[in-house]
């Protein structure tokens, strides 16, 4: 029963897009993650061997993006505080291939530990529709996508962290 000028059918819009976007988030939720990254270091690494140990973020991010450098050294301690107990970082490096050097340099000048991924031609960051950088999937040990951290501001570490210590410890 359409309204003459269609205002009953623009009504129904909202409710179908919320359907569409619940259904989309379940379907993510419930979808394995994995796939195969060369690594800065020329070797490559499938992120079901990392998220098999424990939970891990793909962090994706560029040398360009001033919230990445900074949420980096977050990023770090988290890392350094968490990886004992089976957490894992994955970087994925969003910069053009004419900058591998500078991305090799950056991390040493940073002590990062974790491996970093090059994304060059944006495979991996269009498989999972990333729009800005930073940003983060939280991956728990079964390869689901538990949550999405997009962009950084100072403090966000903190829910990061707690997201963390749940998937980690259960609490």
């Amino acid at each position: 029963m359409n309204d003459v000028n269609g205002k009953k059918a623009f009504r129904t819009c909202p409710g179908i897009l919320l359907f569409v976007i619940i259904f989309t988030m379940q379907i993510t939720a419930q979808s394995k993650t994995d796939f195969t990254v060369r690594l800065i270091n020329d070797e490559k690494i499938k992120l079901s061997s990392i998220y098999s140990n424990g939970p891990v973020l793909v962090n994706f991010w560029a040398l360009w993006c001033k919230p990445c450098r900074t949420e980096m050294k977050a990023l770090k301690e988290l890392y350094e505080k968490y990886s004992p107990d089976g957490f894992s970082i994955l970087g994925i490096n969003q910069d053009s291939p004419r900058s591998s050097g500078k991305v090799k340099s950056f991390i040493k000048s940073l002590g990062i530990k974790y491996p970093i991924g090059l994304d060059p031609n944006n495979e991996y960051s269009d498989l999972f529709n990333v729009q800005s950088l930073p940003f983060s999937l939280l991956i728990d040990k079964n390869g689901i996508i538990v949550s999405r951290h997009i962009g950084y501001l100072p403090g966000d570490e903190f829910k990061l962290e707690a997201e963390i210590k749940t998937l980690i410890y259960g609490k």
